[in-house]
């Protein structure tokens, strides 16, 4: 294998891995309570996550953040 050929694959699996680790942290984000993938079965509860972000909204973060500077 060349060298150019090496640096296509190796960027062609970079860019497969960032898209996958991309769909991983949207789905972590989302409020799904189930989700079904091929053979793949997830189910969370997203109560406690629903719970405390009405609790602590990210607004209030910011702000907090910007009185410690």
């Amino acid at each position: 294998m060349q060298e150019s050929e090496q640096v296509f694959f190796i960027t062609v699996a970079s860019m497969g891995v960032a898209l996958i680790l991309a769909v991983f942290k949207f789905a972590y984000k989302s409020k799904c309570e189930e989700v079904d993938v091929c053979c793949i079965h997830i189910k969370r509860n997203v109560q406690a996550e629903i719970k405390y972000d009405i609790e602590h909204p990210a607004d209030d973060d910011d702000e907090t953040e910007k009185n410690k500077v």
